[in-house]
């Protein structure tokens, strides 16, 4: 009797141990995935300019670090202000990242104040999944025109680059291409420098086809570290002309099921009620031949 009552409570500490250490384990588990859910990711920001025509932007592209790999910070909310001598912030607006890693943020009319520099300062105050996140950017203004000129049968695209007063900007890399469907194309060297009155020249040596002839040509200024990216954009008609040989309007064999030729559409449906007319009426007559036999067999 004692040696039973000794197994059974052996056997009762035994599952207070497991018990015991099934709860511990439950506890250890359940913390380390609150701290995964509310581990805050440190994002990496970087802010950039870009100006087009009458178009200017402000760029930011964000990325944390995860176990193995750079990842974008998708869904990371920033503010951006203009940032003043006596370090006062202006709040422009409010941008948030995409699945690229990217986010941007329109301040055309910033630019309307004619300053001869501009500072920019993006944050993010901090959120569940990012932490709290800064990058700044000082720019100069610049301006870059560009048109082209013929020069007897040639063509010469001519490009200037000034800043705030209208001076020069010399010695400074521009990329001339020409723009196409799937990425634009170099045109001449990979980089042209300006001469001591901010221009250059460059020469069209092959003519490309166009649709109508059109070519858009663009010199652009490219991350510089003082005026950001820059691009000017040539419109012109000077390319050869490409005859549209597209069927996409046109009922073809090859278009799509609503774009079939007539015939196609028309003599199938001909020929299938035909052939069900053909049957029906077969069966029609076997009935009736049938019913025939029938009243024969009734006389007899």
């Amino acid at each position: 009797m004692n040696q039973e009552i000794q197994k059974e409570m052996k056997q009762n500490r035994i599952r207070n141990s497991i018990s015991q250490l099934l709860c511990i384990l439950f506890i250890v588990f359940t913390n380390s995935l609150l701290q995964a859910q509310t581990k805050q990711q440190k994002a990496r920001l970087s802010v950039s300019y870009y100006k087009e025509g009458n178009l200017n932007l402000l760029k930011a592209s964000a990325i944390y670090k995860d176990e193995t790999q750079f990842k974008p910070a998708q869904g990371l909310n920033l503010n951006a202000y203009q940032v003043f001598e006596n370090d006062s912030l202006v709040l422009l607006g409010t941008m948030m990242v995409n699945a690229e890693g990217t986010a941007q943020i329109d301040v055309s009319k910033v630019f309307e104040n004619d300053l001869l520099q501009y500072d920019f300062e993006v944050e993010h105050v901090g959120s569940e999944k990012y932490k709290k996140v800064s990058g700044d950017l000082s720019l100069k203004v610049a301006h870059l025109a560009s048109e082209l000129k013929p020069v007897d049968e040639n063509y010469f695209i001519e490009a200037k680059l000034t800043d705030a007063n209208n001076e020069p900007i010399p010695d400074t890399e521009l990329k001339v291409k020409l723009q196409r469907f799937f990425s634009p194309l170099t045109v001449g060297t990979e980089l042209y420098f300006t001469d001591e009155n901010g221009t250059i020249n460059v020469p069209i040596t092959t003519i490309m086809p166009g649709m109508e002839g059109k070519l858009n040509y663009e010199v652009i200024l490219q991350d510089s570290d003082d005026y950001g990216t820059i691009k000017s954009v040539i419109q012109t008609t000077i390319g050869k002309p490409i005859k549209d040989l597209s069927t996409f309007d046109q009922r073809t064999m090859w278009s799509p099921p609503r774009k079939a030729p007539w015939v196609v559409l028309i003599v199938p449906n001909i020929l299938i009620f035909a052939v069900w007319l053909t049957l029906i009426i077969l069966v029609i007559n076997l009935f009736r031949i049938s019913k025939h036999k029938n009243k024969s067999y009734e006389k007899h």
